[in-house]
């Protein structure tokens, strides 16, 4: 064996050209299929960080059609969980009511930040079996409503902001003004991760006990928490959900605002949880990467056949001085293998840069992002695939050097035999080349045209001149609305007095950055009766704030001054909710029940109508959408919303100094322009464009070559009778055409095949698809019309060679 790889060393040296054409294709296909692999493996196949992750579940309440379905349950309904449930071990809460804050202020050693906050019960890192690299947990004393204020650290704010110091456990931080006395540190591989739609909690940077007074809890269609669950032994999914089924029947008979509801409880594995909007298109990556592979192995295949030709007369000699046909079939795998592992090695190095590209471009909804690494399996897979490649695309070369006969071979000289059947083997790989490419091209085609579709779409708002960033005021320093209200008026008229901004405003959530709280309505006796059965997704806006992003007002009015405290209680409505309403009829002046019947003041008249915003995704329109002055609901966080006369990130600085004029301790955060929320909202899918894209480019490429190599060598062999065609007078335009029509021939074929499976594979791509069919036909047209071209080039230019052909020497034979 260490014979027959020596000799291949040195015969791959001797054809450097053929080596690297032949190395940069495999390397081109392993590579790709490799950095697929990675992120396949570092989302969906690698488990998540916690013991048992397998067991680990996320519960869903589902309140009945066209109404709220999330991961998010009543601080009661958690209660009877733990006490009805026998099939889970455990059930821990995190987040709570909007009184809870998510976001807090962190002050003293340093600048002032603002840090994402995660209320959580006692068990929680327990259930998960995360335990602290510093210090601890929290005790069940610790949970108590108004109970010791203490937290744990994310390792990565313990690091960034205080060195990494051990001693800081035990003393106190600041968080809104209130003193927290630090228990732990949280090991630096925990990340929290969540589905999509949670939005009542986040992956946190500190980390408090949820002290729920449980004993004034709202009613149980307030859901305020986020719940996970634990398996117990010897449980099954089955089991936990028919027992869930069981106790969400339970419930609907026990209280009337469930039976109205009609609540369903849904147990969902986490990690599924996390990654099903990722996995189909990882999916179709994937399947597209083996397409390469494929595409790549049978160019190689092309080339190793027109070498084996080209050698025949050396193996007749080997075989005839006693090499037998399985040493020379051992010798050609060898030669194979060595290809395969230096493409391989190669292969690897483009995985690593493009791990360092995928860092950079961050896809915004590609969950676990920081699970993406080139690890042992991702080396291992690397492995197998260069020794699977040496098989797929050396085995026909091998099997025909060992069926050559040696006395054939000597006696026609290094033309051989068999030329027919070997064409048609290479007829039968081209074919395969060029159909595949053309799935692929016809997927990123897709792709790019339901791109282009989306940045089409108009979200509701305009996004190019607005500037944004997020405020909070602490309880402690602002304890009223009048306090909160006073200051937001006291910043509006500092930043409308900056050189450039045009209008401010304020949005208690920003749109495309989720659901903010469900606001449930009626709005006839079916739906008032049916509390919640209906719910739309509400926002508190300050007057100014559709005239800053540019929302269209369809009917009646804005907010105005007007809208204060003490004035009538009045809403705007979104264009879909008006609809569902009052179709036909001018919403102005309607009255709208927001609160169950019997409440003191179930109704407030609607002022005015605007078009829908997006607020969650792009592509989507999703719940029907309330508004409230904030004169009358003064949230203590707010997103500030201005229009600039110039470009909006310029006036970056000048705003924090505005901030900081008026409260030093105040932090600003996510300073940014709109468009960056636009733009990371359509990540996911530029993320799947590009990588297919890419694919596809590579795919045409291989194929462009290897139709050129199969006509180059054709015409190699031919170079006699095209000697002998132009010797008698044929005209070479005719000989051109006839070499590009016999190759264009094969391609053609290819070409059919190739957009019938794309047509049939449509469906495992509709999913990732936006105002476009997956059966597009300008798409499949334009497609085609490509690799014609291409092949056509590839096809022309050994065509050309053949016709400048000298007869005297082709007749000679040289």
């Amino acid at each position: 064996m260490n014979g027959s790889l020596a000799l291949a060393l040195r015969t791959l040296r001797r054809t450097p050209g053929f080596t690297a054409v032949a190395v940069g294709t495999l390397a081109l296909g392993i590579g790709a299929t490799t950095t697929i692999f990675t992120v396949v493996n570092g989302v969906l196949l690698r488990p998540l960080p916690y013991e048992q992750p397998e067991r680990v579940a996320m519960i869903w309440n589902d309140l009945g059609e066209g109404a709220q379905s999330l991961p998010a349950v009543s601080a009661l309904d958690f209660l009877d969980y733990r006490e009805r449930s026998r099939a889970f071990q455990d059930f821990a809460a995190a987040s709570g009511p909007s009184v809870v804050r998510l976001r807090g202020n962190l002050t003293g050693e340093g600048d002032p930040e603002r840090v994402d906050l995660a209320p959580v019960t006692a068990n929680f890192f327990p259930l998960l079996g995360v335990a602290p690299i510093l210090g601890r947990t929290f005790t069940a004393e610790e949970e108590q409503a108004n109970g010791p204020r203490v937290a744990l650290l994310s390792h990565r704010l313990w690091q960034r902001r205080y060195g990494g110091d051990p001693s800081l456990v035990g003393r106190t931080i600041a968080i809104d003004g209130i003193e927290h006395v630090v228990v732990g540190v949280l090991p630096e591989t925990f990340r929290l991760h969540l589905p999509a739609e949670a939005f009542l909690l986040t992956d946190a940077e500190v980390w408090t006990p949820l002290q729920f007074d449980y004993g004034r809890a709202p009613p149980r269609n307030f859901t305020g928490f986020t719940v996970f669950g634990r398996l117990a032994e010897g449980a099954s999914w089955e089991q936990a959900r028919a027992e869930m089924d069981g106790i969400a029947a339970q419930l609907r008979a026990e209280h009337p605002v469930h039976a109205g509801s009609n609540l369903r409880i849904r147990v969902v594995p986490l990690h599924h949880d996390v990654v099903k909007h990722a996995r189909p298109a990882l999916l179709v990556l994937m399947g597209a990467v083996a397409l390469v592979l494929l595409i790549a192995c049978a160019n190689v295949a092309n080339l190793l056949l027109t070498r084996a030709a080209a050698r025949e007369g050396e193996f007749a000699l080997r075989a005839a001085l006693g090499a037998g046909r399985r040493a020379l079939a051992r010798q050609l795998l060898a030669e194979s293998g060595v290809l395969a592992v230096a493409g391989g090695a190669l292969g690897l190095g483009a995985t690593f840069w493009a791990m360092a590209l995928l860092r950079a471009l961050r896809p915004a909804n590609l969950p676990r992002l920081a699970d993406i690494r080139v690890d042992a399996t991702v080396l291992g897979f690397a492995l197998l695939v260069s020794l699977a490649t040496v098989v797929v695309f050396a085995l026909v070369p091998a099997l025909r050097a060992a069926g050559a006969d040696p006395h054939g071979a000597l006696q026609h000289g290094t033309r051989g035999t068999g030329g027919r059947e070997r064409q048609r083997i290479r007829d039968v790989l081209i074919v395969a080349e060029v159909a595949l490419s053309v799935v692929l091209l016809v997927g990123a085609g897709l792709l790019m045209r339901s791109f282009l579709a989306l940045q089409g779409v108009r979200p509701g708002f305009e996004a190019n001149d607005v500037l944004t960033f997020q405020l909070a005021l602490p309880a402690a320093r602002y304890p009223s609305d009048t306090a909160q209200l006073a200051f937001y008026q006291r910043l509006d008229e500092r930043l409308r007095a900056l050189p450039g901004v045009r209008t401010v405003a304020q949005v208690s959530k920003l749109p495309l950055t989720g659901s903010g709280t469900l606001q449930p309505f009626a709005f006839d006796e079916e739906t008032a009766r049916n509390w919640e059965s209906v719910t739309a997704d509400e926002r508190v806006v300050s007057p100014g704030f559709f005239d800053a992003v540019d929302a269209g007002l369809v009917a009646g009015r804005a907010f105005t001054d007007r809208d204060a405290a003490g004035a009538p209680r009045v809403a705007m409505v979104d264009e879909t909710l008006a609809r569902l309403a009052w179709p036909g009829e001018n919403p102005v002046g309607k009255r709208l029940q927001v609160e169950p019947t019997g409440s003191e003041e179930p109704f407030v008249e609607i002022v005015g109508v605007v078009e829908h915003l997006r607020m969650n995704d792009l592509s989507r329109q999703t719940l029907p959408q309330i508004y409230w002055p904030l004169g009358q609901s003064a949230p203590s966080s707010v997103a500030y919303v201005i229009e600039a006369a110039t470009e909006p990130a310029a006036l970056g600085a000048a705003v924090r100094q505005a901030v900081a004029e008026l409260d030093r301790d105040l932090p600003v955060s996510r300073l940014a322009p709109m468009t960056d929320y636009v733009s990371a909202n359509a990540a996911q899918r530029r993320f799947s464009l590009i990588l297919m894209a890419a694919l596809g480019g590579i795919a045409l490429l291989l194929a462009a070559v290897g139709v050129f190599g199969v006509i180059s060598y054709s015409v190699s062999q031919r170079t006699r009778e095209f000697g002998i065609r132009l010797a008698l007078g044929e005209d070479p335009g005719h000989t051109r055409r006839s070499v590009v029509l016999g190759g264009m021939r094969v391609v053609a074929l290819a070409i059919g095949l190739g957009l019938a499976a794309a047509l049939a594979g449509g469906r495992y791509i509709a999913g990732l698809l936006y105002g476009v069919r997956a059966a597009d036909p300008l798409t499949f047209g334009a497609i085609a019309v490509l690799l014609a071209l291409v092949a056509m080039l590839a096809c022309y230019l050994p065509a050309r060679r053949a016709t400048r052909v000298d007869p005297a020497l082709a007749l000679r034979g040289e």
